[in-house]
């Protein structure tokens, strides 16, 4: 019910990584990316992609997807599949020089929003693509898409507040909408509900918990947000709807620490999280920004950071969420 393996280890080009995403191909395969380099906004950082085949037990060789500019560090990066079979990889380009932590110069505040389109499963990636031009839009989980077939991609603004962009047509146009207000959060997840509605659960930006927000609308405007009692301590969440109609999550559950990494299921399209059960943990480094989905065999596929050196997946049932109940940390 529960098996772990890296995708990626540590190189002497790639020491450091961060930030995966993964989308099971028409054709069976993980498509699997994330970013690497010598560490967090640093020149070198490239995106980097690793494909696991249909039926394979192991990951293939990661390979360079993307370095638009050796020079300007590559950011957060997602994939989907749309419904003609092609690939997307949006990810995110930081401007500007260095100068410290959290700037003035080079860091998530100086982000455009980018991406490339695959014409063969992302072996190859056509050319650069701008979802915004302008800063601060910051990538970070999978598109939704409805029942009614738009297409909706959660993003950090500013570090306080997220928005969407929204494509009814299946990526030919998108729309930039106004962000969710109420308590700061961002790096939105998206489900949609039985009744229509779309459940976002909100990285938080001021206070140690998941924040939610609701809309009505399809995603053009959103409830205020509000704190959930899922702790968190300023970290990536996601979560999707399963095809029994449960949702599962993976989220940090701690206060204050990116460690342990959790999947929590819920039975009322995330009302309430009874069933928390932890998937990795420990006292060094983070095991962080997960990526989930559900493959077509019914498993959930999590990829996550592990102690910025590796990227981990687990492939896992769901109801090996129920085996135990975990207690905030």
């Amino acid at each position: 019910m529960f098996e772990t393996e890296f995708v990626c280890t540590p190189t002497a080009r790639h020491p450091s990584c961060h930030c995966a995403s993964v989308v099971e191909l028409a054709n069976g395969d993980l498509l699997c990316c994330w970013y690497a380099g010598e560490g967090e906004a640093k020149p070198n950082v490239q995106i980097l992609t690793a494909r696991k085949p249909a039926g394979a037990r192991e990951w293939l060789p990661p390979e360079v997807a993307v370095d638009d500019d050796p020079n300007k560090p590559m950011g957060n990066c997602i994939l989907w599949e749309d419904a003609r079979g092609r690939v997307w990889l949006f990810y995110n380009v930081m401007h500007g020089k260095l100068e410290g932590h959290w700037g003035p110069g080079v860091r998530w505040d100086t982000c455009d929003s980018r991406y490339r389109i695959s014409e063969d499963g992302g072996r190859t990636w056509g050319e650069v693509q701008w979802l915004r031009r302008e800063y601060n839009n910051v990538f970070r989980t999978k598109p939704l898409v409805t029942s009614k077939g738009s297409v909706i991609i959660g993003v950090e603004h500013s570090r306080e507040n997220s928005h969407f962009f929204i494509s009814p047509d299946g990526g030919e146009t998108w729309t930039y909408t106004g962000k969710i207000p109420g308590v700061p959060c961002s790096h939105p997840t998206q489900i949609e509900r039985s009744d229509g509605s779309i459940l976002a659960l909100l990285r938080p930006e001021e206070y140690p918990l998941v924040g939610r927000s609701v809309s009505l609308d399809g995603g053009y405007t959103w409830s205020l947000a509000l704190n959930t009692d899922l702790p968190n301590p300023g970290a990536a969440v996601d979560m999707v709807k399963l095809t029994d109609g449960r949702v599962a999550l993976a989220f940090n559950n701690s206060y204050r620490r990116r460690s342990p990494l959790s999947l929590a299921l819920s039975l009322d399209e995330g009302e309430t999280w009874p069933y928390i059960r932890d998937v990795d943990a420990g006292d060094i480094g983070e095991y962080s920004y997960p990526g989930l989905i559900q493959g077509r065999d019914g498993r959930l596929h999590l990829v996550y950071t592990w102690r910025r050196t590796h990227i981990k997946h687990a492939a896992v049932e769901p109801d090996w969420i129920l085996g135990a109940a975990a207690p905030a940390k």
